[in-house]
């Protein structure tokens, strides 16, 4: 189903309590539970066993063992620029019972419509049912998925996701990145999204500034990097997240990424329930080449924001909040600490 959108449907404010449904998480939600219906998923997500872990971070553990028994097999990626491969598995394959939304720009859509865009100008961004989810709605965007770009992060693609998270107003509504060596399944340029009801503590963590728009995400396991949403402008914002990436990717340092509604950085905010940013955050981690599978959670884009995905009922059991802390700083800390030194020099421009 075609969704076309401008600037003037962007929403910048929302509630952070009762959930809201925009015409954007309407279509969404409503697309994915059909397609849910109809079978498409190796398995049916029902309520998933969670809760929200004792001590000051609040980590949300979520027990999905389908997912870590059904799921496909992850491709074998041994570098972070591993080129794409068509004869793999990729989003020109699926079915179009998968595709759940193609979403566009209003004037681009109408240039097409009337023959005024070049071939070469169009895009071919779709929004596909993840058929192993992680949680409700979880579905994968890919900007443009016959341009066969691998997995890695670019500045369009980046655009797109953080203005259709500014089509939602669902705090509930979260939104992912998983480089290659960390945790990517398949190397076709996409990104997660999915509702998840439980507040996390990113949401409203404090964080420091580096350079520039760039903060420094420190009192939080997971140390990474911060960005949000300033004066209303979303490509600034891509910009911005990925001048960082761009580095990343150069180095062979793999990544995650994790976008959500927010309290600004500032703390100016002067209505408890309302959030009034977007925050994106950004780790440079461990990599885990291969097909390589933790005991407990794998440590990806969910798990480094604090919500931990358990694939089996007897780490779920046992899981605390100092074991999966541990885990989530010795990945991030060092790398944190190797990319900070370069941040000056990467924001010079914005200093």
């Amino acid at each position: 189903m075609e969704f076309h959108f401008d600037d003037d449907d962007l929403i910048w404010n929302i509630s952070n309590e009762k959930p809201v449904h925009s015409r954007f998480d309407s279509l969404l939600k409503n697309q994915w539970e059909i397609a849910a219906e109809a079978g498409v998923c190796r398995y049916r997500l029902t309520n998933l066993q969670t809760k929200i872990l004792p001590g000051k971070y609040g980590f949300v553990a979520q027990l999905n063992s389908d997912r870590a028994t059904q799921r496909r097999l992850p491709q074998n990626l041994q570098k972070v620029n591993s080129p794409f491969d068509g004869t793999l598995f990729n989003f020109n394959k699926v079915p179009a019972q998968e595709v759940l939304l193609k979403p566009g720009n209003k004037a681009a859509a109408a240039a097409a419509t009337s023959g005024k865009i070049k071939d070469n100008e169009a895009t071919d961004a779709v929004v596909i049912i993840n058929v192993s989810p992680l949680e409700f709605g979880n579905s994968l965007l890919v900007p443009n998925v016959t341009a066969n770009i691998p997995q890695r992060i670019t500045q369009e693609g980046l655009d797109l996701l953080v203005r259709l998270m500014l089509l939602s107003t669902d705090v509930n509504l979260k939104a992912g990145f998983n480089s290659p060596g960390g945790y990517a399944s398949v190397n076709h340029q996409h990104y997660h999204l999915y509702y998840l009801r439980e507040r996390l503590y990113l949401e409203t963590a404090a964080v420091e500034p580096v350079a520039g728009p760039c903060f420094a995400l420190t009192d939080f396991p997971s140390k990474g990097f911060a960005f949000q949403l300033t004066d209303n402008d979303p490509a600034l914002l891509a910009k911005n997240v990925f001048t960082l990436v761009s580095y990343l990717c150069a180095n062979e340092i793999a990544h995650n990424l994790f976008v959500t509604r927010g309290k600004r950085f500032e703390g100016t905010l002067t209505t408890a329930d309302i959030y009034d940013t977007l925050r994106v955050f950004v780790w440079a981690r461990e990599p885990a080449f291969g097909v390589k599978e933790e005991i407990g959670f794998n440590p990806a884009l969910c798990e480094l924001a604090g919500h931990l995905l358990i694939k089996e009922p007897p780490a779920y059991q046992v899981v605390t909040e100092k074991e999966a802390a541990q885990l989530l700083d010795s990945i991030t800390a060092p790398w944190f600490e190797r990319v900070s030194a370069q941040i000056a020099h990467l924001f010079a421009f914005a200093t």
